[in-house]
């Protein structure tokens, strides 16, 4: 499965892995794209693991954030594993300010 990249998302797939690599601005006009991306990445039948990688994003807002933390609980219900790749430090830290760094599975950077 590859959907091509919209401005915003772009989903692949290696088995039964699919990665959503997120770039731009995740805000509420992106919502309208990235969203249908994600649910579409979680529900696809085979993908039992999916990583939404952060590292493109510019800034994110609140509306992100709750796609996020959703998407998060309905991975948990299907029993698929989510993991999320870290935003850069400027954007991660309106994670931090939330007070959701420790709600979402963010995978650790590299040593």
């Amino acid at each position: 499965m590859t959907t091509p990249g919209s401005d915003h998302v772009a989903v692949t797939r290696d088995g039964d892995h699919a990665i959503a690599r997120l770039s731009g601005e995740f805000d509420m006009s992106a919502t309208f794209t990235v969203e249908p991306a994600l649910e579409r990445a979680l529900a696809e039948p085979g993908v039992h693991v999916l990583t939404v990688d952060l590292s493109g994003l510019s800034f994110i807002d609140s509306t992100g954030i709750g796609i996020l933390l959703r998407l998060e609980s309905d991975a948990k219900a299907r029993g698929t594993k989510l993991t999320v790749v870290p935003a850069p430090p400027e954007v991660q830290r309106v994670f931090e300010v939330a007070g959701v760094a420790d709600a979402l599975p963010f995978t650790k950077p590299a040593a």
